[in-house]
């Protein structure tokens, strides 16, 4: 996390999930049960997800492309963005990228680490990939 509220976006996000028309931008949705964010080329459209805000992508395309998190995310969501040097973990299935709005959760790192609750703090032993690909309930639910 960097000040300010900007995360820097990595490459595979930019490639599925930025809408570069006249402007590189995404949209930020979040889960109203879970308050899990997620991005997505447009606006989310299941009813159990509520939309936030879009932004342009900063220094798009490039290693230093960033998005800053909106004010409009409910203020339990939006703190999670405001502490720098948090780290942030970008998460999409397959499907989620292929999909006709493709999308990825934002999660912070204590929400990442929380759906492995047999992972101890210093992290996975073995290949974080993996751990994901064995729970299939990783999320609460798809943003599609």
């Amino acid at each position: 996390m960097q000040s300010n509220r900007r995360v820097q976006l990595p490459a595979l996000a930019q490639e599925y999930v930025v809408d570069d028309g006249e402007d590189a931008i995404v949209h930020w949705n979040y889960d109203a049960g879970s308050q899990f964010v997620f991005i997505s080329r447009s606006p989310a459209r299941k009813s159990e997800y509520r939309y936030a805000d879009w932004n342009v992508v900063d220094g798009y395309p490039g290693e230093n492309a960033r998005i800053r998190a909106p004010g409009k995310l409910p203020d339990a969501v939006v703190e999670r963005f405001e502490v720098e040097g948090t780290h942030v973990v970008f998460l999409a299935s397959a499907e989620m990228l292929s999909d006709d709005n493709p999308s990825a959760w934002v999660l912070s790192w204590t929400q990442f680490m929380r759906m492995f609750p047999e992972i101890d703090d210093e992290g996975p032993d073995e290949d974080v990939g993996e751990l994901v690909s064995r729970n299939p309930g990783f999320m609460p639910s798809s943003p599609f």
